[in-house]
């Protein structure tokens, strides 16, 4: 009898072993599903969703927005093998060449942020940049270079960033003229 009770005992632990192990398993229908999987590598060239819609609005009143037609049929002003963009002022027009013109981006997450028309040939531009991936993002990006390169630029724990203001998910665009009250405020 004792040798009939070890095996009995040694087949409950065997037992409760592989129930306590299944239970501490995530089921899963599928091997994939709970791992991390790397992004696909995005295509060699992207455009712009066809769902695409930016509310745009001049000085207080609804424009047309932007969408998929508007963006690619508006030749981009820099380019490059990966990203396209846009001069604000170029693409929302009259509104947005106005000396003082300051356009008001809305992006996802409730971001916002104020990119003002640049008033002399050095100052930044506020663009409206289209990536590899497809997504949207306003910027300002230095005439020149406006597509810099940051990785491996820098050195560990020394690399500088970038200081100019961007908003991603870009959903709506606000024109304005910025008052002498608020410029002097901003000094």
């Amino acid at each position: 009898m004792g040798h009939a009770a070890a095996l009995g005992f040694a087949a409950l632990t065997v037992l409760a072993v592989a129930v306590s192990g299944s239970a501490c398993k995530r089921p899963t229908s599928d091997a994939n599903e709970s791992k991390q999987l790397p992004k696909l590598a995005p295509p060699p060239e992207a455009g712009t969703s066809t769902s695409l819609r930016i509310e745009v609005t001049i000085d207080g009143a609804p424009a047309k927005p932007i969408d998929h037609t508007r963006l690619d049929a508006a030749k981009a002003d820099f380019e490059d093998g990966e990203r396209r963009a846009w001069r604000l002022d170029t693409l929302l027009g009259a509104a947005g060449q106005r000396d003082g013109a300051v356009f008001r981006v809305d992006g996802e997450k409730g971001m916002s942020v104020l990119l003002r028309r640049p008033s002399g040939e050095q100052d930044p531009l506020p663009v409206l940049v289209l990536n590899r991936r497809g997504e949207l993002l306003a910027a300002m990006v230095e005439r020149n270079n406006p597509f810099p390169p940051y990785h491996g630029h820098g050195g560990r724990l020394e690399r500088r960033g970038d200081p100019l203001p961007r908003v991603t998910g870009v959903t709506k665009i606000g024109v304005a003229l910025e008052s002498a009250d608020a410029g002097d405020e901003r000094r």
